[in-house]
């Protein structure tokens, strides 16, 4: 599904998508459960946590192959929307059904509730096809983007293989993911990992609640593997730790949020996008941050203004900590 080959095109940033999703985002003011609710706008995007990465990417000027698992008419669908929105599709068809997740955001008491179907499972021939055809695509790739869960059928172990083909041919990752699949990879050495919160807790077996905590769970997550771990903490910003003693805290402005989802993805965007045009870390940190705040700032998912982006980073300070 898609184009099978590596696209005949200049040095890219792949993204990947395992358990791509048609994405139905509805605005639905006063929702009530158990009861007959009309939305007010409803918006159908390719989805799945890569494939939101690939269009803010896109959308901050990148050139951009996404890639994974795609299949029956939800999968045609998210071939279609991505190259509409300029992203190039390198799906592997599967014969399952591709999944549909709904997000139904309430604009009178701010609260976004979702329903997300599991995903079509994929057998070991699936994911042997899928595994040469994304060694292939590295051979074009300056970056590889990571982001979301594994499929049903798929191994935990499968974002590992991927990180260590990307990194046998010189390729930096970056990975969001969680649970089984995020401890597997960690020992595979991804450049970058972006956990939040509430994934950093589930990693450390022990609730993350202030900064303090943070640095320090994010500092031992590092020791694991990744060279770069960021915290994303929602409203209150991020944290980036390295190699260095210490690290930096990025602070947003406070804004009244108009929608949330897809804040972490266009964060991810943010970041992988810093490091294919090489900022330094403190910058890096700041686009990152810029991108999920300017995302929550539209009605759209993964959707944030470039304008708008370029016009919070100005207003975000960025401190170095834990010196």
């Amino acid at each position: 599904m898609g184009r099978r080959e590596r696209p005949a095109m200049e040095r890219y940033i792949l993204t990947v998508t395992l358990n791509a999703s048609v994405d139905v985002a509805c605005t639905v003011p006063g929702f009530a459960a158990g009861k007959i609710n009309v939305a007010r706008a409803v918006e159908r995007v390719a989805g799945g946590k890569g494939n939101n990465v690939a269009r803010v990417l896109r959308r901050l000027g990148a050139r951009v192959v996404a890639t994974g698992f795609a299949g029956g008419s939800a999968g045609q669908f998210i071939v279609r929307d991505l190259e509409r929105r300029g992203v190039v599709p390198a799906y592997v068809e599967v014969a399952g059904e591709s999944r549909s997740c709904f997000a139904i955001t309430d604009p009178e008491s701010g609260t976004v509730t979702e329903l997300r179907e599991p995903g079509a499972e994929v057998s070991a021939e699936d994911v042997a096809r899928f595994t040469a055809h994304f060694t292939r695509l590295l051979d074009g790739a300056d970056l590889v983007a990571i982001s979301g869960s594994a499929p049903p059928g798929a191994d935990a172990g499968i974002y590992r293989d991927l990180v260590e083909a990307a990194r046998s041919r010189g390729v930096r990752v970056v990975l969001d993911s969680s649970g089984a699949p995020l401890r597997a990879a960690l020992g595979a050495r991804p450049f970058l990992v972006k956990p939040n919160q509430a994934e950093l807790s589930e990693w450390a077996g022990a609730p993350v609640r202030t900064e303090a905590e943070a640095l320090d769970a994010a500092r031992r997550m590092r020791e694991t593997g990744p060279e770069w771990v960021l915290v994303s903490l929602g409203a209150d910003g991020a944290l980036l730790v390295g190699p260095d003693a210490h690290g930096w805290r990025a602070v947003p402005p406070a804004i009244r949020a108009v929608n949330t989802v897809g804040s972490g993805d266009s964060a991810v965007a943010g970041l992988t996008y810093g490091l294919a045009e090489g900022l330094p870390p403190e910058e890096l940190l700041r686009l990152a941050v810029a991108c999920g705040t300017a995302n929550a700032l539209t009605s759209g998912v993964a959707d944030p203004d470039p304008a708008e982006v370029e016009r919070l980073k100005r207003e975000i300070r960025v401190e170095r900590i834990g010196a």
